[in-house]
């Protein structure tokens, strides 16, 4: 897969970077490990969790080939992951330390431009993110969830869903039960969508 960040690297700059293989299931970073490079995913899927007091998987984000990770950290005051970063497929990830980021930045125009740009795309997610976990039940969270897909959702399975509104796997098939009797959703297989706005 071409990468647009890498895809603008000169053939010297190339050898800032450090490409690995990741297994699935391996655990990239731990939570409270020091960001001391930033990830860019070439192949794959990647999933920031933490957990509960409970021992509760919490899904902060998950992220897929050209995304980044580490870039929200790195220049921080706190570079510590807040969560373990987990390889969900068998993943390729080139990696750029800290030292290598600031001159690709300086002297890379094109580079600087792309990396912003991801860097305010992320700060859009990250705010959907915050507000979606600001809602006090399931119930709205998943409606507002839909509101931001065109009042459609598409998942792979129920507790992939309830991961992602931050809610129990229970608590999330109860709910979609009620939806549906009440008229307010339609349910396939796969895929949620709104019949009815809650009132």
């Amino acid at each position: 897969m071409k990468i647009a960040l890498l895809n603008v690297l000169s053939k010297k700059e190339h050898q800032m970077v450090k490409g690995y293989q990741i297994s699935k299931g391996n655990i990239i970073f731990h939570e409270g490990d020091v960001c001391e490079s930033i990830g860019i995913i070439i192949s794959g899927k990647i999933d920031i969790v933490s957990y509960s007091f409970q021992g509760k998987e919490l899904l902060i984000n998950s992220l897929k080939a050209g995304e980044i990770f580490g870039n929200n950290l790195i220049f921080s005051s706190s570079p510590i992951y807040k969560g373990d970063v987990v390889a969900k497929d068998k993943c390729v990830v080139a990696f750029i330390n800290k030292e290598n980021l600031v001159n690709l930045l300086q002297n890379n125009k094109e580079f600087l431009e792309l990396y912003l740009q991801a860097q305010s795309d992320k700060a859009k997610l990250l705010t959907g993110r915050i507000r979606l976990l600001s809602f006090p039940n399931a119930e709205e969270r998943l409606f507002y969830y839909a509101s931001r897909n065109h009042n459609v959702i598409e998942f792979k399975n129920v507790t992939t869903l309830a991961a992602t509104l931050g809610v129990q796997r229970e608590t999330l098939s109860r709910l979609l039960t009620s939806l549906v009797e009440r008229h307010l959703i339609k349910k396939e297989k796969g895929k949620i969508t709104v019949l009815k706005k809650k009132r």
